[in-house]
Formats: structure tokens, sequence, C-alpha cells
């Protein structure tokens, strides 16, 4: 049987609403079940349970170029329906306009326009919170709740961004405005559901077949704010497929690593990407997934390996606008020591890149002999103003402190830097912290740290499970103001999982610091 106007206004008493105050609805028509007279029905109903001394309001966000009179709400058919109510004031907004009806109608939706943000104190969701109104969750869940905006608003949540908007002025001419800390992508506002309704901010009931909550604004927004404060990426999920909240997850990261650090966290680009590098220029779903996670880690530097440099140097431009998508920009290029194209090549890209550093792999030759490379090499970097970068890798002229100490002493003055990695001191049976790190010049040296972690066995582990003494460089590099770059540098795998792992050790880490 169809639902009457009766029929809700009893569920919706019942469910503890009363004459008079300030009523929010949220809703769905058809989670209702069948609705005698449709959604006028529903309004009528809502109108009746807030009586002639309430006030009944709704979203009535719009599409588009924005028209008080014309847009229509894509809040809901509820919605729709009560935007062309009787008596009915919206607010003049772009993105979040309100409609109301009753004592407060005029006084919620006054002035929204001027606000800088779509949801802040002096706009109708502040103002809910300001006379302490009720929210009605008509058959929608807590996905629906703009209050939530609101909370995000009010601790510049990292995520939140500027957004242009346009609208009709009252000359019909097309104006833009520009909202300051938009919300915007997917968060996952359903997990505070359990915090509200334990807190006392939110009961459950039933309108005809639909579940609703009803929520009390004030001491939700409160909760929100508190929640936020204490955890900013709290409504974002953790589904590692979900793009929006990877990158706002990056978002936050970024934030804490400009407040609280000196340092550039990079990450290796061919540990990341599965697959053989194709053309940068066309990025494709698998190099976007890749690039989207390496930045939700709080990444904003890469560092390309010799197959990746192959793969861009031919169009160094264009491979940066493809990572500056993701607000990732090439920090390293790597190219094979030696005489013959490749160096030219890492030369060029490196300085249409700008502010970065060409790291050199040395083949298994001598220490004199691979001396003499660095030099011939340091020459045009230096002309260039380029970093130019050595590893301490395994079976190199490189591979213990005693060589990388020769090997830099020999090259002497220059732009020859060391990109230290703790695995592979442990791999040659040294202390990489106690040891290498401590004793003797190489600190000196050091631009670069590889945040990889192996064994005196020659195995690689998670940052921090080998005996690379990862979180000891740290550290003590972070004790001396290093402003050089942290690189998240696997060995252990490749992929896009392992590289998550290897990243939620490094942040363990730095949690412990």
């Amino acid at each position: 049987m169809a639902l009457s106007k009766d029929d809700l206004f009893r569920d919706l008493r019942h469910l503890g609403l009363t004459e008079g105050g300030l009523l929010f609805v949220h809703s769905s028509l058809s989670a209702l079940g069948q609705v005698a007279g449709g959604a006028e029905t529903v309004i009528a109903a809502l109108l009746e349970v807030v009586g002639l001394t309430g006030t009944l309001a709704m979203p009535a966000m719009p599409s588009g170029v924005f028209h008080r009179a014309e847009s229509p709400s894509t809040s809901g058919a509820i919605s729709e329906a009560f935007r062309t109510w009787p008596h009915v004031c919206r607010s003049f907004h772009p993105t979040h306009s309100v409609c109301a009806r009753g004592v407060l109608a005029e006084w919620l939706t006054a002035d929204h326009l001027a606000s800088d943000t779509a949801c802040g104190p002096q706009t109708p969701l502040g103002r809910l919170v300001e006379r302490d109104g009720l929210i009605l969750l008509l058959g929608v869940d807590l996905d629906r709740l703009t209050l939530l905006h609101a909370a995000e608003e009010a601790v510049d949540a990292p995520y939140l961004r500027e957004r242009s908007a346009q609208y009709l002025d009252e000359n019909g001419q097309v104006q833009t405005k520009v909202l300051q800390r938009f919300p915007g992508l997917h968060r996952d506002f359903i997990g505070l559901d359990r915090m509200l309704r334990e807190r006392g901010a939110l009961t459950v009931g039933q309108v005809g077949r639909a579940t609703c909550r009803l929520i009390r604004a004030r001491a939700a927004y409160d909760l929100a704010v508190e929640a936020l404060r204490a955890d900013p990426g709290v409504v974002l999920c953790a589904n590692p497929h979900c793009a929006d909240c990877v990158k706002q997850q990056g978002q936050i990261r970024r934030q804490r690593l400009a407040m609280e650090e000196r340092f550039c966290l990079t990450g290796l680009l061919d540990e990341v990407v599965e697959g053989p590098p194709r053309c940068a220029s066309e990025p494709g779903e698998y190099l976007a997934h890749a690039l989207n996670t390496i930045a939700g880690e709080g990444i904003r530097g890469l560092e390309l390996g010799a197959e990746w440099t192959r793969a861009v140097c031919e169009e160094p431009q264009i491979a940066a606008d493809a990572f500056a998508q993701f607000d990732l920009r090439v920090r390293v290029v790597t190219t094979i020591a030696g005489p013959g194209p490749g160096f030219e090549y890492a030369l060029e890209c490196a300085s249409a890149f700008g502010d970065c550093a060409v790291k050199l792999r040395l083949p298994e030759i001598g220490l004199r002999t691979a001396a003499e490379q660095l030099a011939h090499a340091a020459e045009p970097c230096a002309e260039r103003g380029l970093t130019l970068l050595i590893e301490n890798a395994p079976n190199t002229p490189a591979d213990t402190k005693k060589n990388c100490q020769a090997l830099l002493r020999q090259v002497g003055e220059g732009p020859v830097r060391l990109a230290f990695n703790p695995a592979h001191f442990a791999h040659a049976g040294e202390r990489p912290f106690i040891q290498t790190f401590s004793r003797g010049p190489l600190k000196h040296d050091l631009a670069q740290l590889y945040v990889t972690d192996g064994t005196f066995s020659g195995g690689y582990t998670l940052p921090g499970r080998g005996h690379g003494e990862v979180k000891e460089v740290i550290s003590i590099l972070r004790c001396r103001g290093f402003e050089g770059a942290l690189c998240l540098k696997m060995g252990h795998g490749r992929g896009v999982e392992a590289f998550r792992q290897h990243a939620a050790a490094f942040w363990r880490l730095l949690d412990t610091m």
C-alpha cells in the first residue's frame, strides 16, 4: 500500500521531529517506497511536522552555469519539487545553493554568494550549525551530509582546493566566483556514522521503507572537526584503487613534510611501473595509476632509472607535462658512465627538467678508470649547474666506504656527490650508520639517501627490517638540517603493491622519530 501524508507524518514524529526549529533534509524519494502523490506528499508531511513556527531547508545544488530561478536541483526529486514550492527562498550560490521555507528562510539563505567558501560560517550550512538545527537523512547515508564539508573547511583540510564556478547575475551576464577551500573528490563520510551514533549526535529510525538518520547539526559538526584535527585523513577511504582518496592522502602527507621536514621525498619510477616504459607523452592508465600511487605517498620528485631516462629523453618537456598532472617533477635522471650518446641525452634531459641531477651508473671498472670517467662527466655537469650523483652499488668502484672515499678524493672538488644506499653498505658487511656514516667524511658528500634496507647476507628488506640502520641515518640527517632527497627505492620488489608496502614502512619509521 502506498504511503500517505499521515503515514509519513507519524513516522517522522516517531523519529523524534517536533514542531518548530530548523530542519535540513537530504532525501531519496525511492528509498521511502511507494508514496501516494510522490515528492509533493513528502514535502507536505515535512512542512506539517515543522509547523508554522519552524523552517524546512534542503540542498538545491545546480549544475552548469547557475541561474537562481531556473537551474534545477541535482539533489533528488524531493529537493527539486521543493525548489518550486510556494514561498520557498533559494540562496544565490553557483555550487551549494540551498532552498528554505519558514520563519528563518530568508536569514538562512541570505548573502550566500558573499562567502569566500561554499559551506563556511556565513552560509546556510554555517547558520544551521549556529542555530543548532537538525538534519534528516531521509533514506540516504552520510555521504550526502553536506555539513561535513563545513567541518573540512573549518580545519582547512590539506586536500581542499580552489574552484571557479559560473553564474548569471541580475543582468543576465555570466560571472565567475572563485571559491576557496572547496570540497571535492571521494571521501568516506560513511566511516563517521558509528562515531556520531556512539557520541549521541545521530539517531536511527524508520520512515516508510527508508532507514533514516536524525542528526544534531552542532554536535555532529563539533565531533567532525575534532576527528579531522586528530587525523586529517579520517574521512578518506583506505581503498588503494580509489584514485581520489590516494591523491588526497598524498596532499596530507605533502603538507606534513612541508611543515615538519627539510628534505625532499622522491620515488624511483622504474620500480613502481610494472612492465617496460612506454611513451610518457601518452601516459595511459597503467602509468597514471603508478604516478598517482607515488604522489599518494607525499612524494614530489621522481628519479628516472636508466630505462625511463631513455624513454623520455627524446621529449623531456612532454614527459614533464605528463608528470606535472600529478604534481611530480623529475629530480634525477640516470645514465651509464663512459663515452657515448647516453650521457649527452641525460645531460640534455636534466637541463630541460631544471633543478635535476644526473646519476652515473658505474660499471665494473678499476678505481682509476672510474675516477677518470667521473672527472670527464663532471665538467659538463658543472658548466650546466647540475649535480652528478654516484651510488655505492655492489661490484663497482664505490661498493664500500673505503672505495667511495678514495673515488671522491681522486675526483676532487666539483659537482660529484654521493647517493648513499644503506642496504649496499650492509651487503658489504659494514654498519651504514655507526661505521660508514658517523666515521669519516662521506656525510659531507651526501646529496641523496636511498631509503633502502638490506642484510649482511645480501638480501633486501622493508625499511627498518634489516642491517641498514636506515632509521638512524634518517634521524641524524634530520638533525643536520639535510635538504637533499630521500628516495624510496625498494631493491626487494617491483610494482605498485610492493611500493606501497615500502612506503608504509618508511612512514612508520618517521612516525617513531
